[in-house]
């Protein structure tokens, strides 16, 4: 059982507060807890992290509010005020840097990113491996980072891997697919289109997915069917989009990521969450309308 039921996001200056809604069944979040919430607090504190680092790789989570109910009954701050031994260090100055424009991904279990060009600078942010990051600029074998909230900095180019003309298609699908699942379990979201909505319909999901790897989807089911290229069902290829009609009538109302298999990923109905389905069941053939394929 998880020990969290639900989630929100709160916007808390450069970043957001997330406020998670604990399930009071879990061992964890017993009637004791009130007794000892800093201690059980500490407990959970490595699930936390991990579901940040699953959920929201891309959103700067400044604090985590522990919620039962409308009660907060623990904080926890992920970014402390790090004054750490930075100011005793003198990090030698960045070299002459040479500007680039692309993206690049990651391909570490988890990367620092710092604020200069070197190890003796401290650390910023943590990436993880898929996150697709844009590139502004090179220096002694670092890359400078743009963040999407505007923060630079650096991280070794040992563990990034450029995404120019020379990436394949199933290198950029890879890293697509790797992101979507990121999100697995993420409630749906009646007009959600990102996380600081708390979740997505199944749209603004694919929307959101490929906009975080540079493809430019419209907002609606049924006007992605005409972004990309045509793909017959025979030729479904991992990454295309798969488009059906729950009212079985030919008029496109939901979108899914086709991962191969005759499975896809998807965000399908309000009190549901986004998860991996076996599209060659009679239901989904049934309400099969067409795909489109976005990565060439």
């Amino acid at each position: 059982m998880d020990f969290y039921k639900n989630y929100r996001l709160v916007e808390d200056g450069d970043g957001f507060t997330l406020e998670l809604y604990l399930n009071p069944g879990t061992e964890e979040f017993a009637s004791e807890f009130l007794a000892g919430a800093k201690e059980t607090t500490i407990k959970v504190e490595e699930q936390i992290k991990k579901l940040i680092r699953e959920k929201f790789s891309d959103v700067k989570i400044n604090s985590v509010k522990l919620m039962l109910g409308t009660m907060v009954v623990g904080t926890l701050s992920l970014f402390p005020v790090a004054a750490t031994n930075a100011a005793a260090a003198t990090p030698a100055k960045t070299s002459s840097v040479a500007s680039l424009n692309t993206t690049a991904t990651v391909t570490a279990t988890s990367l620092n990113m710092r604020t200069g060009a070197s190890t003796a600078y401290p650390i910023m942010h943590v990436l993880w491996k898929g996150n697709v990051v844009k590139i502004i600029g090179e220096s002694n074998g670092w890359y400078q980072i743009k963040l999407t909230d505007g923060r630079t900095g650096w991280s070794s180019g040992q563990y990034l891997k450029l995404n120019n003309q020379q990436t394949t298609r199933q290198e950029k699908v890879d890293a697509l697919i790797a992101y979507s699942k990121t999100f697995l379990g993420t409630p749906y979201v009646y007009g959600g289109d990102s996380p600081s909505d708390g979740g997505f319909d199944c749209s603004g999901f694919t929307q959101y997915v490929f906009g975080k790897h540079g493809y430019t989807l419209n907002r609606i089911s049924k006007d992605q069917a005409s972004n990309g290229t045509f793909v017959a069902k025979a030729n479904l290829q991992p990454g295309d989009l798969v488009f059906y009609s729950f009212e079985g009538n030919g008029v496109i109302s939901h979108v899914g990521i086709y991962l191969g298999g005759g499975k896809m990923i998807h965000s399908p109905k309000t009190g549901d969450t986004v998860k991996i389905t076996d599209t060659t069941t009679s239901y989904w053939t049934s309400r099969y309308v067409t795909a489109r394929r976005i990565i060439q």
